[in-house]
């Protein structure tokens, strides 16, 4: 009964709180199955990161302060970072969500190898565990997946060199939290304490940052591709920025080159507006009907592409600008047929 205890007072907290951010979710866009991968991820994380500090020649100290905290969270952070860049996850809600996962994965396999290897009996010392670097080791990637999201987002690049702010605001976290508790500077009850209150509220400004950002991006987005694509339909699209700088390239591209991109920006601007449109149904707790043409629309945008080349592609992207959280819709929308 003991052990049961222990363990469910160190294991249980993280994914109490995961479940907890998933319901905060309002399009619950994440299937369960992926959370579930990316806990099992976390837990080989877990396991990997345990026989590389091993490996390590370095002090005590060391290892505590830089690199285990270092070697850690770039582990934890590997699988969610690449399913931000892949276009697997495309909001900031959607990435808080699966580093936590991460992280919660870690930390179940590092606390259930602590409770097997250390007797004691002392409640608090799991209570701290649970509620303590639990939390900790999901809150580090949930916060490292937010500043992500929001700089490729913001800066429309997935290029590796947006990921590392995030990853080093993770490992100065993950190092402070072992300084204080190594150094006895503080009570380690209080330190829990007061994780618990500032990284769900950090976190839980970042959902509501998060929705409302997307929110308006929805609302804009879908208005400026229904505006366009009611222009090509009543054929005023010359009328319009885009339609005049597609007419310009006729002077640079074959005329085939140029109907081409014409179709596509069609297709694609139909596609984002259906996207948007269904992410709309879903906050409302509407059901989304599959579209059996999607798959044909996708096939025939891939084709396109492909007669317009690389040259045709860079002279399009002005009209599209594409964002990351732009494409993922396109992503969405072709899983969901």
């Amino acid at each position: 009964m003991i052990f049961v205890l222990k363990l469910s007072i160190s294991l249980l907290p993280v994914l109490v709180f995961l479940l907890m951010l998933i319901l905060m979710d309002s399009y619950k866009l994440l299937k369960p199955l992926i959370v579930i991968l990316t806990i099992l991820y976390g837990i080989f994380a877990a396991a990997c990161a345990f026989f590389l500090q091993r490996q390590l020649m370095v002090s005590e100290q060391g290892l505590v302060l830089i690199w285990g905290p270092l070697s850690e969270e770039f582990l934890k952070a590997l699988l969610p970072v690449l399913m931000l860049k892949w276009k697997r996850v495309g909001f900031i809600v959607d990435s808080a969500i699966i580093g936590f996962a991460s992280g919660a994965g870690f930390a179940l396999l590092e606390n259930f190898l602590y409770l097997i290897t250390i007797q004691d009996t002392n409640p608090l010392l799991w209570i701290v565990r649970g509620l303590g670097t639990a939390v900790m080791h999901g809150g580090t990637i949930a916060i490292l997946m937010i500043f992500s999201a929001y700089i490729t987002e913001r800066f429309k690049s997935q290029k590796i060199l947006t990921f590392l702010p995030g990853l080093l605001i993770a490992v100065i976290i993950h190092s402070a939290f072992n300084k204080i508790f190594v150094s006895r500077l503080f009570p380690s009850e209080y330190v829990t304490a007061a994780q618990l209150i500032i990284l769900p509220l950090l976190i839980s400004i970042a959902f509501i940052q998060s929705e409302k950002s997307l929110r308006n991006w929805l609302e804009q987005g879908l208005e400026s591709s229904v505006r366009l694509l009611n222009a090509i339909r009543k054929g005023k699209f010359s009328d319009t920025k885009p339609g005049q700088y597609i007419y310009a390239l006729r002077e640079h591209f074959p005329v085939e080159v140029v109907a081409d991109i014409f179709c596509y920006l069609q297709i694609y601007l139909d596609l984002t507006a259906q996207a948007k449109a269904n992410l709309m149904l879903r906050e409302q707790g509407f059901p989304v009907q599959p579209d059996p043409d999607v798959e044909n629309r996708f096939a025939e945008l891939k084709q396109l592409s492909k007669n317009i080349g690389k040259t045709g592609q860079r002279a399009m992207a002005p009209i599209l600008q594409s964002s990351p959280r732009d494409l993922w819709q396109l992503y969405y929308l072709e899983k969901i047929k």
